[in-house]
């Protein structure tokens, strides 16, 4: 299974959108030079080159309107950017809902529940360092309620509704479904999350956990598939004033065959917006394969950024 899938659509949006009835418009440029030594497995070549890559660079809008008796209309249109070369857009997210004390409700293209809650160690800044990562980060189709925050408990489930689509797995309905519970107070934060494929061909489960010590913080997460896959993950970060020190290990077994990555980097926050950083991965999976998650024989990826967030 590729990536599967993330809900975190309403519960990061509702409380401050309700109270703005503008539009907002926001992105992110974030522009790598990355030199790579990777073998790849699918076919035997090597690549030693380097090259500027663009990394999740963005432009959205997103705004809400109060509707009266509690209720909020929200709404979010989100498209991928190639900062690094043709600046073209790709769609990364596009849905409307309503949200109010019973929740919130979305339609369309959304983040999974399973992303947000299951991949932690999900924190370099240059791409493709996520190797050990089993699920999917956004989906369209997606019909999606997040449950009100009790005192940092909440909720999400999320169908895929996908009749011949990217996701369609045959199923009159809901071709995928995903339920996830989280826990956010302070310093702590866990999820826990369940997707399946309701085809019956592959059900995924993960758990991940967070804790801020203050001046450095540890994340672990683990994840199981039912055909024999799973993976683990320990990261940490540690924070001196405006740097960030970052290190991950993961380690995946496909039915015997064994595969692990880990990576460090460095960031240095010249404001809120603006940061540059280095960052290193090496990564060993051999043969290992998984649907078309595809993984480097042996590779390793240097690189150096900068992003800006407006």
């Amino acid at each position: 299974m590729k990536k599967l899938l993330t809900l975190a659509v309403a519960a990061a949006f509702a409380a401050p959108l309700a109270a703005s009835a503008n539009p907002t418009v926001y992105g992110r440029v974030n522009v790598n030079l990355v030199h790579q030594d990777m073998d790849t497995e699918y076919d035997g070549r090597s690549e030693d080159a380097w090259n500027v890559e663009n990394n999740a660079s963005r432009v959205g809008v997103k705004g809400s309107e109060d509707l009266g008796n509690g209720l909020s209309a929200i709404y979010q249109f989100e498209f991928g950017v190639d900062a690094s070369d043709t600046g073209g857009l790709s769609g990364r997210l596009a849905y409307a809902g309503i949200t109010g004390g019973f929740g919130t409700f979305a339609m369309g293209r959304q983040w999974t529940p399973y992303y947000g809650s299951v991949d932690k160690t999900d924190i370099m800044q240059i791409g493709t360092m996520n190797d050990h990562y089993l699920g999917l980060t956004r989906v369209g189709n997606a019909v999606a309620y997040v449950t009100p925050n009790f005192n940092g408990l909440s909720g999400k489930v999320a169908l895929v509704i996908d009749n011949g689509g990217a996701e369609d797995t045959g199923e009159d309905f809901a071709d995928w479904t995903n339920v996830s519970v989280d826990y956010d107070n302070g310093p702590l934060s866990i999820g826990a999350s369940w997707l399946r494929e309701n085809s019956g061909e592959d059900d995924l489960w993960g758990l991940a956990g967070k804790y801020n010590f203050g001046m450095f913080a540890l994340i672990g997460q683990y994840e199981s598939a039912e055909d024999d896959l799973t993976s683990w993950a320990l990261g940490g970060e540690v924070y001196l004033g405006n740097n960030t020190l970052r290190a991950v290990y993961g380690h995946v077994d496909d039915d015997g065959d064994d595969g692990s990555n880990w990576a460090i980097g460095a960031e240095h926050n010249f404001s809120k917006r603006t940061r540059v950083f280095a960052e290193y991965e090496d990564s060993e999976y051999n043969s290992l394969t998984h649907g078309d998650h595809s993984h480097y024989v042996d590779g390793q990826r240097f690189g150096v950024g900068i992003r800006h967030d407006f």
